[in-house]
């Protein structure tokens, strides 16, 4: 949570993946997608008092950016401020997606933000309001930090009063919270989505075919009602359903157990499937395994620790993955997520059909080809199928009705804590 309210980008992404100026007062990008320009907020401040002008950010986004894109990190030319208040960043060719990563975090090498709350000196757990925001001063007057060993224990200290914030809700929580009259809950989908994936070297899933045959046996608006309680949204595949490039009658897989069934031509696949140790994937692995039964397939669910499955994973240790992914609003994260070579691609995911497909988009010369691009992704996991994609997952912030929280549609209510106030009664600490 802290770094949500302490750290912020030039930009924040969009509902559709649109970048929309945070930072940034604007962003010009060349008509060839070659640059673009950022034109920063005058007057702003780090935490630490110094300015946040051209010059300190132009020597701040190198580092940024190199650690969010990894190899693709190569393609930026040059970095330079042009006056005070302007960061011009050219690139080698095309790069549509690059543009997508001015959403990373500034910060200084000393911690030093922008952000609306700053960590309090000596207090790790403790966040108060950045008296220099360019946006005004936070209403609230201090945010206490405390963790729970469990969703059980925080949600009791939040009933008696304790805590005035429980900072996410899982699914299996949602219907006896919902109960509560002195609590508001704001759900939000989240930008990750659960998915299956899979391992195309592994003996029993070598065949795209057997690949094709799992997405077709697999119901994922089943697995929102029957594993996660109605609050996900069904999966269409790897990117974000609601972005600006993806048309609504892209590539996807639909359900259809007999053209599984008809795919397999009798063979009998079983395939054994590495899951965390958490409550959702429990319910969810079991739905799936359901399903898969009913045309045939045996999955074999194996519970291991994240660490386990981590290390796994690394060594491309497993057939199947149940796990959650960051896949959205942008193109450029799954890309940094399924890129054989991308920086997020902890678990060696993806086959080269795929980065073919994500070069497409990484080098596109104009919003039609974005498009085009986006299109041939969706086409790509249908080919040669590296997961099954089940589901958005859709969570909420618990949050007392002492307090009048200022909501934005299709934002998480987080983004606007600055302007939250107590409701009637007189100002204190906001504690999560």
């Amino acid at each position: 949570m802290s770094q949500i309210l302490v750290v912020e980008g030039l930009a924040r992404t969009g509902e559709d993946g649109r970048l929309q100026p945070s930072l940034a007062e604007s962003l010009t990008v060349g008509k060839d997608h070659r640059s673009v320009l950022v034109k920063l907020r005058p007057h702003v401040t780090f935490h630490d008092g110094t300015p946040a002008d051209a010059a300190s950010i132009a020597s701040i986004l190198p580092n940024a950016l190199r650690s969010f894109l990894g190899f693709a990190f190569e393609d930026i030319e040059r970095i330079r401020a042009i006056d005070g208040e302007t960061v011009e960043i050219a690139f080698r060719e095309s790069s549509p997606l690059l543009t997508e990563a001015l959403e990373v975090p500034i910060q200084k090498p000393n911690g030093s933000s922008t952000g609306p709350f700053a960590v309090t000196a000596g207090a790790k757990n403790e966040l108060t309001p950045n008296r220099n925001y360019y946006l005004g001063v936070p209403a609230l007057a201090r945010l206490q930090v405390e963790s729970y060993g469990s969703v059980r224990a925080a949600w009791a200290e939040l009933l008696r009063d304790r805590i005035d914030m429980l900072w996410e809700v899982a699914p299996e929580a949602l219907p006896s919270m919902e109960k509560g009259n002195s609590i508001s809950l704001f759900t939000f989908t989240r930008r990750y989505q659960y998915l299956i994936v899979l391992n195309g070297n592994a003996a029993p899933l070598k065949s795209a075919v057997r690949r094709q045959a799992l997405n077709y046996a697999i119901d994922p608006g089943a697995v929102v009602r029957n594993a996660l309680n109605s609050y996900g949204v069904p999966s269409t595949g790897p990117l974000w359903p609601r972005n600006w490039a993806v048309s609504a009658d892209a590539p996807r897989f639909h359900f259809d157990p007999l053209t599984a069934t008809k795919l397999l031509h009798g063979e009998h696949l079983k395939f054994s499937c590495l899951i965390p140790p958490d409550a959702p994937y429990e319910r969810l692995a079991l739905e799936i395994k359901r399903q898969l039964a009913a045309v045939g397939i045996e999955m074999t669910p194996e519970e291991v620790s994240y660490d386990t499955l981590s290390e796994r994973a690394s060594r491309r240790d497993y057939e199947a993955l149940l796990i959650e992914l960051i896949s959205g609003p942008t193109l450029v994260r799954p890309y940094l997520v399924w890129h054989s070579n991308g920086p997020f691609n902890w678990g060696r995911f993806g086959n080269p059909t795929i980065d073919a497909s994500f070069e497409r988009a990484r080098h596109a010369a104009s919003d039609d080809d974005v498009r085009a691009a986006a299109g041939s992704i969706q086409q790509a996991f249908m080919d040669d199928p590296a997961a099954v994609f089940l589901a958005w997952s859709v969570r909420a912030r618990a949050i007392s009705k002492r307090f009048d929280v200022q909501a934005e549609e299709g934002r998480d209510v987080l983004s606007t804590i600055r302007l939250w106030k107590p409701a009637g009664i007189s100002q204190r600490a906001s504690r999560n």
